[in-house]
């Protein structure tokens, strides 16, 4: 890992990006670990960025802040087994320790063997800690092939945007955004059924699905094959849930027709979602899609399956 930056020069980026000095110092972070993983040569095993980060990062099509790394995991038909998966989240592992990024034991999470295991990695800061930040970077590896060819391109910090610097991830395989709007149409399909507010594992920023799916629809829209990328991803996704059991071999339109049931009469969910605009996005002042107008994009994208 790079030297850390100034705490003046932080203080500054923030100023001219109008967010918390918080988030730009994580975000500078987040790319170094983005570089960390990038740089593992591990043979018959490629990470592809994925998730709203790559969105935001990569793509450059969503503003908003997102502190969580995803990455998809292609890897050799012979070497999809227990041992070889964790030989490679070992390498992972491996490799954050040795640029300077504490890895605990406790910290590291693993199940369907190793096809997923995620990594929690403790920060300093040398702000006060957010709210709307975790006090940690999530890093999620999932072992599945992806549907449509990925696409290379670079991860700059804010500090080097501003900067005029290189990216410090010059190059690295991307998954298509097309792809990523399949996943998240997929994922607010079983996770708002399954989902209980207030539960241990309950996540308030399932909303962020919503908005990326508001950013994302024109260009779903226009790929003609998306039905049946999402009908993939659904299938994959069929047998997650944990606590409504009933959704397991629901079909796509009883899932969906579930879901938006959900949002139309739970009213909790336009405030957790104007809340989660206010504390992470950083675009425009009216660019942010309302969430009235980002549920009525992922209608949309639900008529578009028939």
């Amino acid at each position: 890992m790079n030297a850390r930056p100034d705490k003046n020069l932080l203080i500054e980026v923030a100023t001219l990006k109008g967010m918390k000095e918080s988030f730009v110092e994580k975000d500078w972070l987040v790319v170094q670990v983005i570089n960390t993983i990038k740089n593992i040569n591990m043979d018959g095993f490629e990470v592809v960025f994925s998730g709203g980060t790559a969105l935001s990062k990569a793509h450059n099509l969503l503003f908003r802040f997102s502190e969580d790394i995803d990455f998809r995991v292609l890897v050799r038909p012979e070497l999809r087994n227990r041992k070889s998966l964790s030989s490679f989240k070992n390498a992972v592992i491996d490799a954050l320790r040795a640029d300077g990024f504490p890895v605990e034991d406790n910290h590291v999470r693993a199940r369907d063997e190793n096809r997923f295991f995620s990594i929690d990695l403790e920060y300093e800061t040398l702000f006060p800690r957010q709210d709307s930040l975790r006090p940690h970077i999530q890093i999620e590896m999932t072992a599945r092939d992806i549907q449509l060819p990925s696409l290379t391109l670079p991860v700059s910090s804010f500090l080097n945007e501003l900067a005029q610097k290189p990216p410090e991830v010059p190059s690295l395989s991307c998954i298509d955004p097309v792809e990523s709007a399949s996943d998240k149409l997929s994922a607010i399909a079983w996770r708002i059924p399954d989902r209980i507010r207030g539960s241990e594992y309950d996540d308030p920023s399932i909303v962020r699905h919503i908005h990326d799916l508001a950013i994302l629809k024109d260009r779903a829209l226009a790929f003609k094959d998306f039905p049946a990328l999402v009908t993939q991803s659904m299938q994959e996704d069929d047998s997650r849930a944990k606590n409504d059991l009933t959704l397991e071999g629901m079909s796509v339109a009883e899932k969906f027709q579930k879901m938006m049931n959900i949002l139309a009469t739970d009213t909790s969910y336009p405030d957790e979602y104007k809340r989660f605009v206010e504390d992470v996005s950083y675009a425009k002042t009216g660019q942010a899609p309302t969430f009235e107008s980002a549920v009525n994009a992922v209608r949309e994208l639900i008529n578009a399956q028939h």
